[in-house]
């Protein structure tokens, strides 16, 4: 995307600002860690000895984020699609990591919040835009953030002193920001910049003068009729029983919806397309509202139901140029018209417009279930190949129960080789090379570890080994096991093997006793649940996150029990927003596995899809990342935006 110059200059003065800014933090991180001498004696040491690559590190990791920033927002308009493929898991030591970062991000924000609002009014009219608008400014406190976790790696790599330096220097970054800020904003102000204004929606004046509280709580409670104008608050508090005057009543009713559709079309939150849809559809809810005295009682009506529907699945395609909203748009503009022709005072044309768009959105929801097919396929082969993982290594644990062996070679067959195991029955079938040949690899490897003594069986070995350590590199390559933990399991054979080989008498090695043998089964690592793989397409776990919003975390969270049955109650087709890879992503769920273990969403890009473990959906949900896709729908928000301007009550 071409951003504005303007901007790209500010960015580039700002980052040229950032060693600076990096020295003044680490000499205040230094200052507050020797304040704890005691505890922090090492931490000081390896930042006074790391300075230079802490520095260097911050840095770079600070203009790669602000340029992976500016280069969302390219995605954000349209021009570009992200693509999620080949996504890498993370384990929990990430998801440390995104805790982390999220709590610096909300250090920093608290304590620089009003410099960073003033700031944004100057970047957005840089931007060239009449309003304030959060995504104007890319040097958000998510960068300074993440930045600062990068360079704290490069003074230490143990997690515990990594978070404890990220800790300290957070504090002193967000005060360095603050002023940074401040002054940033000053230098644009004296080069002439002048702010943009927040964008604000205000009613008439006087339309809603003498109001009371009762007529607020009623609108609020989805009893448009409280807020017709003159209307007394006991009248606007009765519900359906109230009736407007005689007289006056049509005119105050095309008053009020005039008003309400005013404050719908000022909703920016819906894309500039659906909102001129639902402009279309104000003629004929006018007819009804004044023929049909139940449509100001309840947002439940059919009119505010269609309007509602519309926006909701408008809402879920923020790209403009999504070929999904491109044929919504298209379908919900032959309805509008379609209900313009009607020229009818009741309901029935909204309610049979309703069914209408409702089939549309799940034939829409069918398509891109179609075109994810391959993903879908993938997902019910992990979700197999899960199960065969979880049985094969109990038993490959009670087959290694009697052997005495190193720890690393116990874990390395009950986990590592279970896993070969379960890939190579999904991916070849359980009589087809190389599963046999792995199956056979298992009872080589358990012979090789405890050989009898005697020089027949030294000659077994030596004639076995060469195609037993070809079968089990050939295993660990296909579960793409690093090479560095193939090379220790290797290194752990290694010595057996020679001792094994060695001529001359061996001490016998006692046998286990029962006791021996039930602890070291209880000892066994058997996973509950195998980590999943990677597809084509993105399957996210909870440590896949860049971040998570610090005012998530708080105590106060979700129980494990609620989370599942929020994850049980969901039903395909429904919209959320989840916090995925550092930001909220609007999704609509496509599919849920057999057993409910995988669950795919359809992503705010057409093609794009985000495949999702239960138990990773499970903790974003106790973590309160799992939200709604809107809090109240577009007519409820619109009547609140209206009774939030009746004046409280004296």
């Amino acid at each position: 995307m071409s951003h504005p110059a303007p901007l790209l200059k500010f960015v580039e003065e700002e980052l040229a600002r950032s060693a600076s800014m990096a020295e003044r933090c680490i000499a205040g991180t230094l200052t507050l860690l020797r304040a704890e001498r005691e505890h922090q004696r090492d931490l000081v040491d390896a930042l006074v000895r790391q300075e230079p690559q802490f520095l260097r590190r911050f840095v770079d990791a600070l203009s790669e984020a602000v340029r992976s920033e500016l280069g969302s927002r390219g995605n954000a308009a349209g021009e570009a699609t992200p693509s999620f493929a080949g996504l890498e898991l993370m384990d929990e030591a990430r998801v440390e990591a995104d805790i982390e970062i999220s709590r610096a991000m909300q250090m920093i924000d608290s304590t620089a919040e009003w410099e960073r609002r003033e700031l944004q009014t100057f970047t957005s009219t840089l931007c060239g835009l009449d309003h304030v608008s959060e995504d104007s400014n890319p040097l958000r406190p998510i960068v300074y953030a993440s930045a600062l976790w990068e360079a704290a790696g490069a003074v230490s790599p143990t997690p515990a002193s990594r978070a404890a330096l990220v800790r300290t220097s957070a504090g002193v970054l967000a005060g360095l920001l603050k002023t940074a800020w401040a002054a940033a904003s000053s230098r644009l102000e004296a080069q002439g910049v002048q702010p943009s204004i927040y964008r604000t929606v205000l009613l008439a004046p006087g339309a809603v003068s003498g109001r009371s509280g009762s007529a607020r709580e009623a609108a609020r409670a989805g009893a448009l009729r409280a807020l017709l104008p003159g209307m007394p608050a006991a009248e606007g508090a009765a519900g359906a029983s109230a009736a407007p005057a005689p007289g006056g009543g049509d005119g105050r009713v095309t008053e009020l919806l005039s008003r309400l559709f005013a404050v719908i079309q000022a909703d920016t939150r819906l894309p500039g397309a659906v909102r001129a849809v639902l402009a279309r559809l104000q003629v004929a809810a006018l007819r009804v509202a004044l023929q049909d005295d139940s449509m100001l009682d309840s947002v439940d009506h059919p009119v505010w139901k269609l309007m509602n529907r519309i926006a909701s699945a408008g809402l879920s395609y923020p790209s403009p140029g999504d070929k999904r909203l491109a044929s919504l748009i298209a379908f919900c503009e032959a309805i509008a018209e379609e209900i313009s022709r009607a020229q009818v005072g009741d309901a029935a044309p909204f309610r049979r417009a309703l069914t209408r768009v409702d089939g549309f959105l799940a034939e829409q929801m069918q398509w891109q279930l179609r075109e994810a097919a391959a993903s879908v396929a993938g997902l019910q082969r992990a979700e197999r190949r899960d199960a065969l993982e979880i049985l094969l290594s109990q038993r490959l644990a009670d087959q290694m129960a009697s052997v005495r062996t190193p720890a690393a070679i116990r874990r390395f067959v009950t986990t590592a080789w279970a896993k070969v195991l379960a890939e190579s029955m999904v991916r070849f079938g359980e009589q087809a090379e190389p599963t046999p040949g792995y199956m056979k690899a298992v009872d080589d490897l358990l012979w090789s570890l405890q050989p009898p003594d005697h020089p027949q069986s030294r000659q077994r070995l030596l004639s076995l080994l060469p195609d037993l350590l070809r079968r089990l590199r050939a295993g660990m390559a296909l579960i793409q096991m690093p090479q560095d933990e193939q090379q220790t399991v290797l290194d752990g054979l290694m010595p057996i093997h020679a001792e094994a080989l060695r001529p001359g008498p061996r001490a016998a090695a006692a046998p286990l006793t029962p006791e021996q043998i039930v602890q070291r089964m209880r000892e066994e690592v058997v996973p509950e649940a195998p980590a999943p793989r990677p597809f084509s397409d993105s399957v996210i776990d909870l440590a896949s996150m860049e971040t998570v919003p610090a005012d998530f975390l708080a105590t106060d969270l979700g129980t494990p029990e609620e989370a599942a049955r929020h994850i049980d109650a969901l039903q395909a087709g429904e919209r959320l927003r989840l916090f995925l890879r550092g930001r909220w992503t609007r999704v609509q769920l496509l599919w849920r596995s057999a057993k409910g273990q995988y669950l795919m969403f359809a992503g705010e890009h057409s093609g794009q899809t985000h495949s999702i473990t239960r138990r990773a959906l499970e903790r974003l949900d106790a973590a309160g990342l799992v939200q709604p896709l809107e809090d109240r729908p577009l007519v409820q928000r619109a009547i609140d935006t209206m009774a939030n301007e009746l004046p409280l009550p004296a």
